[in-house]
């Protein structure tokens, strides 16, 4: 895991603390039902009733893929933590997410434009940022890289990039067998 913070001289402090989501790991699990992670994290602005206080954006890259089941579920997790971070603590007026489906990788970056993560902030003791912890640790189990890019009254950008070996579903192929004329 690599969680960074920038400060306003551009110093770059790298931080661990413990795990702990704001969502219980049933809610997101029953969220992640749906192959598709654009939709799972699309209905989150509804779901916390957020109207137009802030200004949510999807990009798509590259064409959507089926997706481990195993790495789907993990990877909803971060993505929902990402964006509640954002939603809920960032000050916000702005936040994007981003799918990347390539053909090495699978990425999604949750960008805001608000206050941004302070070195303060991260070293601030038990109970602060515990979900970055815990979205570490997931992205280490599955194999992926977490990155944490924060710079003080700039915004925050969450970068989760899962190989394509781990991230996509096997494709089966399907081998046609001609009939024989006798």
């Amino acid at each position: 895991m690599e969680l960074s913070s920038v400060d306003q001289a551009g110093v770059q402090t790298e931080v661990q603390k413990d795990i702990q989501f704001q969502e219980p790991i049933e809610k997101a699990q029953h969220l992640a039902t749906t192959d598709d992670l654009e939709i799972a994290f699309s209905r989150l602005p509804e779901e916390l009733r957020l109207g137009a206080q802030v200004v949510f954006r999807m990009v798509i890259e590259g064409k959507s893929r089926k997706l481990d089941p195993q790495v789907r579920n993990e990877a909803c997790r971060i993505g929902r933590e990402a964006l509640l971070n954002a939603f809920r603590h960032s000050g916000a007026s702005r936040v994007e997410v981003e799918l990347e489906y390539a053909p090495t990788q699978l990425r999604i970056a949750v960008r805001d434009n608000g206050k941004g993560i302070t070195e303060e902030s991260f070293r601030a003791g038990p109970g602060s940022h515990r979900g970055l912890s815990g979205m570490g640790d997931l992205a280490k189990r599955m194999g992926a890289k977490l990155r944490l890019l924060s710079r003080a009254a700039a915004g925050t950008e969450v970068q989760l990039s899962i190989p394509a070996h781990i991230a996509f579903a096997p494709q089966t192929s399907v081998r046609r067998l001609g009939w024989a004329h006798v």
